[in-house]
């Protein structure tokens, strides 16, 4: 049973707004026409539960979520779990990149445009010309999901 309710007429949009890339993901994300619910991690706190179910959705270690800036003498690789939930409890700018989850789809989002990517928005289905070609303004593919 997940404790993340996860619907997929839903996003789940997890970020920390100490983070820039976060921010402006989240204006992506507020333009959907999904219901969104946004969680800001510096302002409320996750269960150590759910962060555990995120990394399990995600298929990555919290090494690769979290980003230890603030210490580069320490290695990151003898962390465990444990470790990692009390740092980002105490730390949510950590988290520089954010989570989107979807019904059972998830996405660590590393760049403005991997948002779009988890939408499954490819340039607006337009067909990519020369310049000295005039542009395509009408959509070219079939069943598109524009953010």
């Amino acid at each position: 049973m997940s404790i993340l309710a996860s619907h997929k007429r839903q996003l789940t949009y997890i970020y920390s707004s100490q983070s820039h890339l976060g921010k402006q993901v989240l204006g992506y994300v507020q333009g959907t026409k999904n219901k969104i619910k946004v969680i800001d991690i510096a302002k409320e706190n996750l269960g150590d539960t759910v962060w555990v179910e995120i990394v399990e959705k995600l298929g990555l270690s919290f090494e690769n979520i979290f980003e230890n800036t603030q210490n580069d003498d320490t290695n990151k690789e003898d962390f465990n779990s444990d470790d990692w939930l009390k740092i980002i409890n105490k730390n949510p700018a950590l988290l520089q990149k954010s989570i989107a989850i979807n019904g059972d789809r998830s996405m660590l989002i590393s760049h403005r445009s991997d948002i779009l990517k988890f939408f499954g928005v490819d340039s607006a289905g337009l067909v990519k010309r020369f310049n000295h070609e005039p542009p395509t303004t009408s959509s070219t593919t079939k069943d598109e999901d524009f953010v």
